[in-house]
C-alpha cells in the first residue's frame, strides 16, 4: 500500500481510513499527557501568535518559544519525510515510503518510553514536556507529509479542518446536482437519480471525507479510553499498526519495470536472434523484482507509460507469474493503455497466467485491451506485437 503512489480512489480511501485514526489517537494522547495538540498546527500557530504578543508587550517568552518549537518540530518531520522519499527515489528504490513510516513508528516508540518515564514522577517537568512534544509533533509531521506524497496531495490524516471544509463544499455540489436532476416530473425519475447518485464522483468523495473524519474520531475515542485506563501501554496500538504496515510492505514489495535486452535475456535468447524479425518500433519490457522468488505487487503503470520513448509503436510487457494483480492494478493498467493510445502505441501483455487472466476478465479489462493482446508467453506476444505494429502503420498511413 505504501510502496507506490496511491493512484486509485480505492487506494486513497484505504490509506485515509487506515491512518487517520493514528493522527487522532496520538493527538489525544498528547493532549491528555501535556495539554497540547501535537497535530493541530492551526491551533499551535494561533498560540504562537499570542505568545509573540505576550513577548512583545509583557516580556514573557515562554509561550512563543514553546509553540514556535512545536511548529518547528512538525516542519522538521515533514521535511525529513520529503528528504527520505526523495533520496529513495534518486537511488531507484521502489518501496520508498517504508523508511518514513518506520521512522514514525520509532518516534512514537520514543514517545511511549517518555510517557513511561514520566509516570514515575508526580510533576511534569518542562524538559519532559519539550521532549515528548518534540517526538510527537515530528511523528505527525512525518506522517502527514508521507501520506500527502503517496496520495498525490489528496489525503490528509493528522487534522480534519480541511476535510470538514471540503465535506461542506462537496455536499452543496451534490445537493445542487441532485436538485437539477430532479426537475423532471417523469415517473421513476427519483429512483434513477438515486442510482446515479451512488456512483457519482462527488458521492464517492463525500464518502472518503466522511470516512477520514470518522476514522480520526475513532482514534480520539480509543486513544482517550486506553490512556485513561492504561497510560503505560497506550502507544502500543499505533506503533504496532505502523510496524505491521511496514512489514507487509517489505515482504510484499513492488515490482520494477525494466527494458529487456534480447541478446542478454535467457528466455528470449532461446528464440534465436529475433532482431531480424522484430521491427524497430517494438519495445520489450518485463516486470521483475530483485528477490526473484518473492511475490510482488504491480508498479504504477501510468508513470511507466509516461516515461516510455515516443518512438515505440507497440510495447510488450512481460508479466511475472509472481506479480499480484488486483482491481486497483488493473484500473491503473487500463489508464496506462489509454495514455499509450494517445501516442499511437499498442500494448501487448506476455506471460499472463490463468489466475492473472481471470483477474483481468473479472475486472472488465477486456473492454480496454482485446483478449488477443493478452498472451501466455513471450513468443506469442512478439508475434502479436508485429501484427499490431502492422495495423498501427496502416492506420497512420
Amino acid at each position: 500500500m505504501l510502496s507506490a503512489r496511491a493512484y486509485s480512489f480505492r487506494m486513497q480511501s484505504r490509506l485515509a481510513i487506515s491512518l487517520s485514526w493514528v493522527g487522532g489517537y496520538v493527538n489525544v494522547v498528547g493532549w491528555m499527557t501535556f495539554a497540547t495538540g501535537v497535530s493541530h498546527v492551526s491551533g499551535n500557530i494561533t498560540h504562537f501568535g499570542q505568545g509573540v504578543l505576550e513577548a512583545v508587550t509583557h516580556r514573557k517568552f515562554s509561550g512563543a518559544i514553546f509553540f514556535g518549537f512545536l511548529l518547528l518540530c512538525f516542519l522538521l518531520g515533514a521535511a525529513s519525510s520529503g528528504l527520505m522519499t526523495e533520496l529513495a527515489r534518486r537511488r531507484g528504490k521502489q518501496s520508498k515510503y517504508i523508511v518514513p513510516m518506520a521512522s514514525e513508528a520509532v518516534l512514537l516508540s520514543v514517545f511511549a518510553i517518555l510517557i513511561a518515564v514520566q509516570s514515575r514522577h508526580e510533576n511534569l517537568s518542562q524538559a519532559m514536556v519539550y521532549a515528548m512534544s518534540a517526538v510527537a509533533c515530528m511523528a505527525m509531521g512525518l506522517q502527514n507529509a508521507t501520506i500527502t506524497k503517496i496520495s498525490g496531495a489528496v489525503v490528509r490524516t493528522t487534522h480534519v479542518t480541511g476535510v470538514i471544509t471540503d465535506l461542506g463544499l462537496e455536499g452543496v455540489q451534490l445537493l445542487l446536482w441532485y436538485r437539477d436532476k430532479m426537475r423532471s416530473r417523469r415517473a421513476g425519475r427519483a429512483a434513477r437519480v438515486l442510482a446515479l447518485t451512488r456512483r457519482h464522483p462527488t458521492t464517492l468523495r463525500i464518502a472518503l471525507l466522511a470516512s477520514i473524519c470518522g476514522s480520526f474520531l475513532f482514534g480520539v475515542i480509543v486513544g482517550a479510553f486506553i490512556y485513561s485506563h492504561a497510560p503505560l501501554y497506550a502507544m502500543i496500538l499505533p506503533v504496532g499498526f505502523l510496524l505491521y504496515i511496514v512489514l507487509v510492505d517489505y515482504f510484499t514489495p513492488i515490482a520494477a519495470v525494466s527494458q529487456i535486452d534480447p541478446l542478454a535475456d535467457a528466455e528470449i535468447g532461446q528464440l534465436g536472434d529475433i532482431r531480424n524479425i522484430l521491427p524497430a518500433g517494438v519495445g520489450l519490457y518485463r516486470l521483475s523484482h530483485h528477490r526473484r522468488n518473492t511475490m510482488h505487487r504491480s508498479p504504477d503503470f501510468q508513470a511507466w507509460a509516461d516515461r516510455l520513448p515516443r518512438h515505440w509503436r507497440a510495447v510488450i510487457l512481460a508479466i511475472s507469474p509472481l506479480t499480484h494483480l488486483d482491481s486497483d492494478a488493473v484500473a491503473n493498467l487500463s489508464a496506462a493503455i489509454s495514455k499509450l493510445r494517445e501516442h499511437n502505441c499498442a500494448l501487448i501483455l506476455g506471460g499472463v497466467t490463468p489466475n492473472q487472466f481471470k483477474t483481468l476478465r473479472e475486472a472488465d479489462f477486456f473492454d480496454t485491451l482485446a483478449p488477443e493482446n493478452i498472451c501466455t508467453d513471450i513468443e506469442f506476444a512478439i508475434a502479436r506485437a508485429i501484427d499490431a505494429l502492422g495495423l498501427t502503420r496502416t492506420t497512420i498511413t
